[in-house]
C-alpha cells in the first residue's frame, strides 16, 4: 500500500494575468528590511518555482510590558516568527503559495481579489457549507461571521443575495465531484485555505485541477451566481481611481449623482450641520454639497476631506456626531463598464446588469395617484403636523405615536399620516441619507405585517383613530387588498425626478414584492420641497 505524503496546510494565491515576473508578485522591500532569500527550485510540472524564506525576527511579545514593574524582561524568552513564500508558475498563470509569516511578503495589489471565493464556491458542495463571512449593505456597512458545527445548506444562513456581500465561504469539497482531492475542508476569500496530503512532484498537477476550478462556473448552479452582482473596492490603485474621478466631478461642478449622506442613522433629534471646526462657523439646517465645498479650503483633495469633519447638532447645540466629511459622500460613477458606488467611506463595484435590473424595478413602482402638500417646512414632523391640520377631514397624524405589543421587538409607527381612505403613508426626506431611506421602507413593511397578523397592534391603532377611519372590527384580519401603503419621499428642491442611493432602491425592491404578496397596495410618491436651496452655479475660487 502506497503511503499517503504528509498533509499541508496551503495559502494559494493566484496572480492577476499582468505579472509577467514571479518576482514581481512580492511586496518592495522597505530600506531598513532584509530583503527575502530567494531559492530556486526545480519541482516537475512546474515552468519556474522560486522560494522566498522571510528574515527570522525576534523580539520579546508586547505583553511583558505588563509585568515590567516586578519582573526583568530576561525571564522571558523571545517570539520567533519566520515564513515562506513559494511562488510558482503553472499553466502560463502565476501562484504564491505562502507559509506562517510568508503572507507579509506578497503585493495583494498583484494578486486576483476573491480568486478563493470563487474557488471555494465552485469547489463546495452547497449541502455541506461550515460558514460564511458576510458584509450586509442594508443599512451601512456591517460585516458579519455564521458558523456552525454541523453541516447547513446555503439557504440555512441568514443571507440576502441582494444587498449582502459574500465575503468567506467555508465548507467541505464535494466528495461526489471530486473526491478526496482538496481534504476534509477548504475556506476561501482572495487565498483559497486548504489542507490535503500532498508531496511537491504533485504540486503542479494540482495547481493545474485549482485554476481550472477557479475558471469554471459551476458556482452559478449551486446558489453562488449573486457574488459576481456587486463587491467592495479593494485594490488601492482602483480606490485610487475612483478618488481621482471622484475628486474632478466635483471640481467640475458635476453633482448629478454625488450628494451628502449621513453616515450613521438619524433619530430625528438632528436640526443642523457644521462644516467647519471653527466655533463660531456658520451652521446649515440641511446637507448640502455645494455648503460643504464653499467651506473648504482650495485646492480640494481627497486626504482634506478625509481629515476635514462634518457635525450635526441637536436642539439645544449640542454635537450629536462629528465624522470625516469624506464618509458623509455618496457618489454613483460609471467606471470601465460598472457602476462603482461610494457609499460611508467605502467604494462598491456593481455589476452592469445587476444594476439595470435595481434602477428598472425602481422606475416600476407604482406611482402615488394622489397629491400630497408640497414640503415648505424645517422638519419631517412639522411638514406632518400641517398637512394634518390643514385637510382633518382627509388625514390623521400618526407621526411618532408609536405602538408597543408582544409580536415586535421595539414599538412600531403604524404610518406617520393616516389618509381617509385606508391609505398608510410614510413620510421621509430624500436627501439626508439611504440609512434614513431604508429605515422608511422596512418601517412601512413592519407596521404593514403588524396590522395584518396582530389584533394587539389594530386594536391600539384603532384607539388612535376617529370617527370614519376606524375600522369597524379591528379583531378581525384586514383583507390587506383594501389598504394602502405609500411611502412618500420628499425630493430635493428643484429636483422633479425622484432617484434615491442604489442600495436602498434593492431595499424598496424586496419590501415592495414582499408587501405585495401580503396582498397590499404599494406605491411612491415624489412630494416636492419648495424649501430654500443654496445651489450656485459655480463654486468660489474654481
Amino acid at each position: 500500500m502506497t503511503k499517503k505524503p504528509p498533509k499541508v496546510h496551503l495559502n494559494i494565491h493566484l496572480a492577476k494575468p499582468d505579472v509577467d515576473d514571479i518576482a514581481d508578485i512580492l511586496k518592495e522591500v522597505e530600506p531598513q528590511e532584509e530583503p527575502p532569500d530567494p531559492i530556486p527550485l526545480d519541482i516537475k510540472g512546474i515552468q519556474l518555482c522560486v522560494l522566498y524564506i522571510k528574515p527570522i525576527t525576534v523580539k520579546l511579545p508586547d505583553w511583558v510590558k505588563f509585568f515590567a514593574p516586578l519582573v526583568s524582561e530576561e525571564k522571558f524568552d523571545q517570539n520567533t516568527s519566520t515564513g515562506a513564500v513559494l511562488i510558482v508558475k503553472v499553466a502560463e498563470r502565476i501562484f504564491a503559495l505562502t507559509f506562517g509569516q510568508g503572507r507579509h511578503l506578497v503585493d495583494s495589489e498583484k494578486v486576483e481579489m476573491d480568486f478563493g471565493l470563487k474557488t471555494a464556491a465552485n469547489l463546495v458542495n452547497s449541502d455541506d457549507l461550515r460558514g460564511i463571512d458576510k458584509s450586509s449593505l442594508a443599512g451601512r456597512s456591517m460585516q458579519t461571521r455564521e458558523q456552525t458545527s454541523v453541516s447547513a445548506k446555503l439557504q440555512n444562513f441568514n443571507l440576502d443575495t441582494e444587498h449582502d456581500i459574500l465575503r468567506v465561504i467555508t465548507g467541505k469539497p464535494d466528495k461526489n465531484k471530486y473526491g478526496d482531492e482538496y481534504g476534509e475542508r477548504i475556506s476561501g476569500r482572495d487565498s483559497l485555505n486548504l489542507s490535503v496530503n500532498i508531496a511537491l512532484d504533485e504540486l503542479g498537477d494540482f495547481l493545474e485541477s485549482v485554476i481550472a476550478v477557479y475558471n469554471s462556473e459551476s458556482y452559478k448552479d449551486k446558489g453562488f451566481d449573486f457574488i459576481d452582482h456587486m463587491g467592495e473596492v479593494r485594490e488601492p490603485s482602483v480606490k485610487d481611481a475612483l478618488d481621482k474621478e471622484l475628486l474632478e466631478r466635483m471640481l467640475d461642478n458635476e453633482l448629478e449623482k454625488i450628494w451628502l449622506a449621513m453616515p450613521r442613522i438619524d433619530d430625528g433629534n438632528i436640526v443642523d450641520f457644521k462644516y467647519s471646526a471653527s466655533k463660531n462657523a456658520q451652521r446649515y439646517d440641511d446637507l448640502r454639497l455645494l455648503d460643504l465645498l464653499e467651506n473648504s479650503n482650495n485646492p480640494l483633495t481627497i486626504p482634506k476631506l478625509k481629515s476635514k469633519k462634518i457635525s450635526c447638532f441637536d436642539p439645544e447645540g449640542n454635537v450629536v456626531f462629528s465624522e470625516q466629511a469624506y464618509r458623509w459622500i455618496y457618489a454613483e460613477i460609471d467606471y470601465q463598464d460598472s457602476v462603482c458606488i461610494l457609499d460611508n467611506g467605502k467604494w462598491y463595484k456593481v455589476e452592469p446588469n445587476f444594476a439595470r435590473g435595481i434602477n428598472e424595478s425602481f422606475t416600476s413602482v407604482r406611482k402615488y395617484g394622489k397629491e400630497l402638500p408640497d414640503y415648505e417646512d424645517n422638519t419631517e414632523t412639522g411638514y406632518n403636523s400641517r398637512v394634518a391640520n390643514s385637510d382633518p377631514n382627509s388625514f390623521i397624524l400618526l407621526d411618532r405615536k408609536n405602538i408597543w405589543v408582544a409580536d415586535a421587538k421595539s414599538p412600531i409607527e403604524p404610518c406617520d399620516l393616516f389618509r381617509y381612505k385606508n391609505e398608510f403613508i410614510h413620510v421621509k426626506r430624500y436627501d439626508n441619507c439611504s440609512s434614513d431611506m431604508n429605515y422608511l421602507f422596512e418601517q412601512g413593511f413592519a407596521a404593514g405585517k403588524l396590522f395584518l397578523e396582530s389584533r394587539d397592534f389594530r386594536e391600539k391603532l384603532n384607539e388612535k383613530l376617529h370617527g370614519k377611519f376606524r375600522m369597524e372590527n379591528p379583531d378581525q384580519r384586514p383583507d390587506a387588498s383594501e389598504y394602502h401603503i405609500v411611502f412618500a419621499i420628499v425630493n430635493k428642491p428643484n429636483k422633479n425626478e425622484l432617484s434615491i442611493p442604489f442600495f436602498s432602491k434593492i431595499i424598496l425592491k424586496n419590501i415592495v414584492k414582499d408587501l405585495g404578496l401580503f396582498g397590499f397596495q404599494v406605491s411612491l410618491a415624489n412630494i416636492p420641497s419648495k424649501t430654500k436651496d443654496s445651489v450656485k452655479n459655480r463654486l468660489p475660487g474654481l
